[in-house]
């Protein structure tokens, strides 16, 4: 815990309503029930933690303020980005009020941390060319992946983004 009461933990069964309302967030819908009836956002958690899922919450004084977590998708399930069978796929949020202090920079070092114990070789992620995350991501080591841009449900772009874990 941090003088701010801001304190990191890895994520466990028990969130698993926690963790839908921040993919609620990161999948821009309005609530957790949403996210659930929307195929391509509720994969990254139905059943969660499926094995080799992972993950790491942000909390403020005990209080869930930020999520990140990986899982690795099988080329079966027809994610919108696939980077390979041992390459999984991170979803992350923060809360509105909380954006700007540094939580999404920490939670994917965490989960990078987290990666790296399991013998992962590297993180993915896809995002959407006017999301203003994109920066944080090429901030902490993510980069673009040539040609895996494809058109997203809301209209725009959706980037594919490859994190080199090293160990």
């Amino acid at each position: 815990m941090t003088s701010s009461g801001l304190a990191f933990r890895e994520a466990t069964a028990a969130d698993a309503e926690t963790l839908w309302t921040f993919l609620a967030i990161a999948g821009d819908e309005p609530d957790a029930e949403a996210a659930k009836q929307v195929p391509v956002v509720a994969a990254h958690l139905r059943g969660w933690p499926r094995p080799g899922d992972f993950g790491v919450m942000a909390e403020r004084n005990h209080v869930p303020v930020g999520a990140a977590w990986a899982r690795q998708f099988g080329l079966e399930e027809n994610p919108t980005y696939y980077a390979g069978p041992d390459i999984p796929e991170v979803s992350i949020a923060v809360l509105r009020e909380e954006r700007g202090s540094g939580i999404g920079e920490s939670l994917l070092h965490h989960l990078a941390i987290l990666a790296a114990k399991r013998g992962v070789i590297g993180l993915c992620l896809n995002v959407r060319d006017s999301n203003p995350a994109l920066r944080l991501y090429e901030r902490v080591g993510y980069r673009r992946v040539d040609g895996t841009a494809v058109p997203n449900r809301v209209g725009g772009l959706s980037l594919g983004m490859r994190l080199h874990i090293t160990r």
